[in-house]
């Protein structure tokens, strides 16, 4: 894992030094090797479109691995997604799920996601969505 760190502190300085090319390079070869925040990275590189095309598809898709591996803040990245329709159907009941599960561990722009996706689903949706339990 300290290998994986100093390689993601490069793709970090690669992205202050405007060498975006680079840093994609970087987190897509960690990425493609499970490291979850490489993932995340990834993911943000595409919804930007730094260093590569701007691809919400492609940016969902890296999201979704890194959250699945505890990775908050794809977690509301994927809220994020699902709220707006960006790089997957419009959903506000998976927005609620995820920036659910992002709130809880702990990131803040999750629980401002989690506010409005809220006052878009019915009491019912929410009772439901309450009841779940936590994955």
């Amino acid at each position: 894992m300290q290998d994986d760190d100093s390689e993601l502190q490069k793709a970090v300085v690669a992205i202050t030094q405007g060498d975006f090319a680079r840093s994609f390079a970087i987190v897509s070869r960690l990425a493609e090797a499970d490291v979850a925040l490489a993932q995340h990275f990834l993911g943000w590189h595409f919804h930007k479109g730094i260093g590569t095309d701007q691809d919400d598809s492609r940016a969902v898709h890296w999201w979704l691995k890194a959250a699945r591996q505890g990775v908050v803040e794809s977690q509301q990245g994927l809220g994020w997604a699902y709220a707006n329709g960006r790089g997957v159907e419009e959903d506000p009941v998976e927005a609620y799920r995820w920036f659910n599960r992002a709130a809880s561990g702990g990131d803040e722009a999750a629980r401002e996601g989690l506010l409005e996706t809220a006052q878009r689903l019915s009491p019912e949706q929410l009772r439901s969505l309450e009841q779940e339990p936590e994955s």
